[in-house]
C-alpha cells in the first residue's frame, strides 16, 4: 500500500520550528540550522563526481506537445521531464514528506502567507543565477489563472521579494495546501517567462538534468554535473514512447528499456518470478475515470447517474484489471489523503439505470461519441465493455480509436473517453481543482457555482476542519457523477535490476532519479 502523509500530519512539515527541534535533539545549535538545511535534500553523489551510464524508460504516451513550459499542460512524460530539469522551492521524498530544495527554510505566517529563504548557489543550465525574481515570475503567473496548472494555486497568489535571499508567498484567500503547491510549482528563468517562444526550443531549468533533445519518440536528458545538490549518478536519462503494449513489454524483456511505467496486470504477470526485474509500487493517488463533456447529453444528471448504474465497475476491476486496481466509492482515489467511502454506491443495477434514463432528457436513448486509445492500461478492452453495457440500457456508443497523441489533443471533443486523473502534489486539492475554473471548462466543459464554493471552502479550511471540507467537495462530485469514477490506477513500474537505488516519491514525476545508478 502506498504511504501517503495526511496534510495535518506532514504536509506542512518540516516547518522551521519542527526542524529546529529535530536539530536540537541531534545536538545541533540553532545557529547551525541554516548551514544544515542548505545541504538538504540529501543527494547521492556520482562516483568520483562523474555521472555514468544510461537509463531508459518505456512509456505508453509521448509528451503533451513540443512546448516545454511545465505550467502549460499535464501528462506523465511532461512531469518526468519537468521534475528533473526544473527545481521547486520544496521537494517530496519517497515517504511523501517535504524537504528543503531551492528554499532552505520556511515559516507559515497565518493561513495566507509563508516566508521562505532562497539558496544562493543555484544556477540555471545556461549559467545564469536563479534569483528571487525568477521565483516571483514563476509563481505570480499562476495567480493570473491563464495556464493549465494555475489550478494548483489560489487566484491572485503572488510573491513579495523581501531581500535577495528572502521571499513571501501571499494568497488573497486562506490556502491550506500552499506548501504542497510550492513542492510542485517549477521555478523557471524569468527571461523565458517574459519570452515564451523560448519554450519551443527546449526546457531550461536549474535541476539535476539538462534537456538535450526531443526527437522521434525519445526525450533525452543529460546529467547536470554542476548541480547544487551534487551531480546525479546516471549520465543520460531517456523517456521513450512505445504505443503498443506488446512492444513495450518486449522492449523491457530484451533490455532496450530499463523501466516500464504504469504497467498492466498482464505486464506484471510477464515478469512474475523473474529475478532480473523488481516492481516499484510507489504511486501517486490516481484514478481511472471516464471523462464526460458536460456541454452535450452528459450534462444531464439523470443520464450520468444512469451510466453509473449501468457499468459494473467491480467486475471490470476484477476481470480486465485482474484485481490490480481497487474500486472506491468517492471522487477521490482510495489512497488519497482524506479518502472516505461515500454513498450512494451507484452499484451495478441495469433496471435502475433504465429507470434513471427514462427520467432523463433522453428517455428514448441517445448516441454518445467515445474516443479510445492505449493511454490507460487495458483501455480498449474497458471501453468495449462500457460501450456494450450502455447499449443494454438504450445508449448507443460510437467508438473511435486514436493514436495516443491524437487522443490527448482531442479527447474533449468527444462525449466520453477513458483517462486518468492523478494528484500531482500529494494533496486532494489538486484533483478537486480539475472541476473549477478554466481547467474544468477545458477538460469537462463543466461549470458549477455550488461546487466552486465547496472547492474554495476545502482550500481555506483549517487543519482541524480540512477533512470534513474535502469530503463535502468530494461528496458533491460523487453524487452528481461529474465523471464516471471507474477505479484507482496504481502505478506499478517494472524495473530492471541493473538499476540500483531506484525510488519514487508519491508523485507523477521522477524527482528522485538522481539517487539511482545503473550497472555497466
Amino acid at each position: 500500500m502506498t504511504h501517503n502523509s495526511k496534510p495535518e500530519d506532514g504536509a506542512f512539515a518540516p516547518s522551521r520550528r519542527s526542524f529546529l527541534k529535530a536539530t536540537a535533539a541531534a545536538g545541533l545549535t540553532g545557529a547551525a540550522f541554516a548551514g544544515f538545511a542548505s545541504i538538504l535534500p540529501a543527494r547521492a553523489l556520482a562516483a568520483d563526481g562523474v555521472p555514468a551510464g544510461t537509463l531508459t524508460y518505456g512509456n505508453a504516451e509521448p509528451p503533451t506537445s513540443n512546448y516545454w513550459d511545465p505550467a502549460a499542460g499535464f501528462g506523465l512524460v511532461d512531469e518526468q521531464v519537468a521534475s528533473l530539469v526544473h527545481d521547486t522551492l520544496l521537494a517530496f521524498d519517497e515517504a511523501g514528506k517535504l524537504n528543503p530544495s531551492i528554499a532552505t527554510a520556511w515559516e507559515l505566517k497565518g493561513d495566507k502567507a509563508v516566508t521562505l529563504t532562497i539558496r544562493q548557489d543555484t544556477k540555471f543550465h545556461d549559467g545564469s543565477p536563479l534569483t528571487a525574481e525568477d521565483v516571483k515570475a514563476s509563481i505570480d503567473r499562476l495567480g493570473e489563472g491563464k495556464l493549465a496548472q494555475s489550478m494548483v494555486a489560489t487566484p491572485g497568489i503572488k510573491v513579495n521579494i523581501l531581500s535577495p535571499t528572502s521571499i513571501e508567498v501571499v494568497s488573497p484567500q486562506a490556502f491550506g495546501p500552499v506548501l504542497n503547491a510550492l513542492a510542485f510549482i517549477k521555478i523557471l528563468p524569468k527571461v523565458n517567462i517574459d519570452n515564451p517562444d523560448a519554450f519551443k526550443a527546449g526546457a531550461m531549468g536549474s535541476g539535476p538534468y539538462k534537456f538535450v533533445s526531443y526527437s522521434g519518440n525519445d526525450v533525452v536528458l543529460e546529467a547536470n554535473a554542476d548541480y547544487w545538490g551534487g551531480a546525479p549518478r546516471i549520465k543520460t536519462v531517456t523517456f521513450r514512447y512505445i504505443e503498443d503494449a506488446q512492444a513495450r513489454i518486449n522492449a523491457l524483456l530484451s533490455g532496450q528499456v530499463d523501466i516500464l511505467t504504469r504497467v498492466s496486470s498482464e505486464d506484471l504477470a510477464r515478469v512474475e518470478g523473474n529475478a532480473d526485474f523488481v516492481v516499484n509500487n510507489q504511486s501517486p493517488p490516481a484514478q481511472i475515470v471516464a471523462i464526460y463533456q458536460h456541454n452535450g447529453p452528459l450534462g444531464d444528471l439523470k443520464l450520468r447517474q444512469a451510466v453509473a448504474h449501468a457499468i459494473d465497475r467491480e467486475a471490470i476491476a476484477k476481470s480486465i484489471m485482474r484485481g490490480a486496481n481497487p474500486v472506491g466509492f468517492s471522487s477521490l482515489p482510495t489512497n488519497a489523503p482524506y479518502y472516505t467511502p461515500l454513498g450512494p454506491k451507484f452499484e451495478y443495477d441495469v433496471e435502475k439505470a433504465k429507470a434513471l434514463l427514462a427520467e432523463s432528457a433522453y428517455p428514448d436513448g441517445v448516441t454518445l461519441r467515445m474516443s479510445t486509445s492505449t493511454l490507460v492500461p487495458n483501455q480498449i478492452e474497458i471501453d468495449q465493455v462500457i460501450a456494450a453495457s450502455l447499449q443494454q440500457i438504450g445508449i448507443n456508443v460510437e467508438v473511435e480509436r486514436l493514436e495516443v497523441g491524437a487522443f490527448r489533443s482531442s479527447y474533449n471533443t468527444y462525449d466520453i473517453n477513458l483517462n486518468t486523473l492523478a494528484i500531482f502534489n500529494n494533496d486532494p486539492d489538486f484533483v478537486l481543482g480539475f472541476y473549477v475554473g478554466g481547467t474544468a471548462e477545458a477538460v469537462f466543459h463543466y461549470k458549477d457555482d455550488k461546487y466552486a464554493e465547496l472547492h474554495a471552502a476545502q482550500r481555506a479550511a483549517t487543519p482541524d476542519k480540512r477533512a470534513a471540507a474535502v469530503t463535502a467537495a468530494a461528496q458533491y462530485l460523487w453524487e452528481n457523477q461529474a465523471t464516471l469514477y471507474l477505479s484507482d490506477e496504481l502505478w506499478h513500474f517494472i524495473v530492471n535490476k541493473r538499476v540500483h537505488d531506484y525510488v519514487r516519491a508519491p508523485l507523477v514525476g521522477e524527482n528522485l532519479v538522481p539517487k539511482a545508478s545503473v550497472a555497466s
